[in-house]
């Protein structure tokens, strides 16, 4: 009986630090929070050029098809005799200008996203099989963005527009291959569907890390290193920092302003117990209500001093 007492009262204290964890009631990253804009839904292709006829071919194909009807097919056989006088092994490639249907202008836009799908007669693929380019207006003004991409299956992409180098001007898209990442003769074919512009409505966490994965005991602060996304409501917006441990209350907390890219500095002002964290990212609304939160891990070694 004594030791049921003990165990039952254990139980109470356990239940009584235990802290319900609050939803976040934001569609966070997800597909429902997400408005799109067609570069190209790739049902025809009159719009893209062939930049090398000798070695590349161009078709709407019905073999591989991410959504609609068709994609662009993109077939090409390896010739390092072929192509530019100067560049025998070169760079095949498609393309299409983008300032016909007056989408130049990425800026209000928080991701380039496509499918692409590879078949080929290699084994297996170099580790970036194809590359996209972003042409900007002015003289050699590109941004080059090396893809990864499997064979024989589908294969999403994600290009933030923050990382191209004037994402308000980008008159031409265009996909290209290196063929000195291909040997001789080898047939590699891309099939590329659902070209668009991605943004976010409601503010949501992009990225978050902390600026350390192990901190010392002693230590008396750690930073969010964070990006958000979101078109309506990011001025009204909070940033907090939390850290804990388990289901309890949070060791130590801070807030503040969000900002598109920032940080946020968390002061510790007590030791830290050796062990694994939890450091919790959160924004809440101008009402104080949680719109998004992130997680992840850290771990706390005894300090050398």
């Amino acid at each position: 009986m004594k030791r049921r007492l003990i165990l039952g009262i254990l139980l109470l204290v356990s239940s009584a630090a235990a802290v319900a964890e609050e939803a976040p009631y934001g569609k966070g990253m997800s597909e429902e929070n997400k408005q799109r804009v067609f570069l190209d839904d790739m049902e025809e292709m009159s719009d893209w050029y062939n930049g090398s006829p000798d070695e590349s071919k161009l078709s709407n194909s019905t073999k591989h098809v991410k959504q609609g009807e068709k994609a662009l097919l993109f077939a090409n056989v390896i010739d390092h005799t072929k192509g530019e006088t100067n560049y025998p092994i070169g760079w095949p490639r498609t393309g299409k200008d983008l300032g016909k249907e007056k989408l130049t202008d990425f800026s209000k836009y928080d991701f380039f996203e496509c499918w692409i799908y590879v078949e080929t007669s290699r084994q297996s693929l170099p580790s970036r099989p194809i590359s996209v380019g972003f042409y900007h207006s002015g003289h050699k003004r590109t941004t080059h963005v090396s893809l990864e991409a499997a064979k024989d299956q589908w294969t999403k992409i994600i290009i933030p527009t923050s990382k191209l180098l004037d994402r308000a001007d980008v008159p031409r898209l265009q996909f290209n291959i290196s063929e000195s990442d291909y040997m001789h003769g080898d047939r590699v074919d891309f099939y590329i569907d659902d070209v668009v512009l991605t943004r976010y409505v409601e503010p949501a966490i992009n990225e978050f890390a902390v600026d350390r994965n192990v901190l010392f005991s002693n230590d008396r602060h750690i930073t969010a290193v964070y990006s958000l996304v979101g078109s309506q409501g990011m001025e009204q917006v909070t940033a907090e920092l939390a850290i804990g441990r388990d289901n309890t209350e949070p060791a130590a907390k801070a807030s503040g302003k969000a900002d598109r890219r920032g940080d946020l500095s968390l002061p510790i002002d007590r030791r830290l117990e050796p062990g694994t964290y939890w450091a919790r990212f959160g924004l809440r609304d101008a009402a104080g209500n949680l719109v998004d939160r992130k997680q992840v891990e850290f771990r706390v070694m005894e300090g050398p001093f």
